[in-house]
């Protein structure tokens, strides 16, 4: 989890001068300057990143997710990783 956080902080500090312990007491990306479009383009380099696939926004908010700050990326790319090792 933890390579998981770090990797995830080093993208999101490409697009925000706020220092990383901001992050999680953010509570949108909006807070650490971050536009939507800006957001778009995190969450495209984060599936890279992992190579996963982030359901869309409708998708995660029915399953409980949200997308739109660091500590809700964070737990997403978590679970979609810890699925992914549980179905191999």
């Amino acid at each position: 989890m933890l390579e998981i956080k770090e990797k995830i902080e080093e993208i999101i500090a490409e697009y925000t001068e706020m220092p990383s312990h901001e992050f999680y007491q953010a509570s949108s990306f909006a807070e650490l300057n971050i536009d939507s479009l800006s957001v778009v383009e995190i969450i495209f380099d984060i599936e890279e990143a992992f190579d996963i696939k982030i359901p869309n926004e409708v998708d995660l908010q029915k399953d409980g997710f949200d997308c739109n700050s660091f500590v809700g990326v964070l737990a997403i790319v978590t679970a979609l990783i810890e699925k992914e090792s549980h179905d191999d």
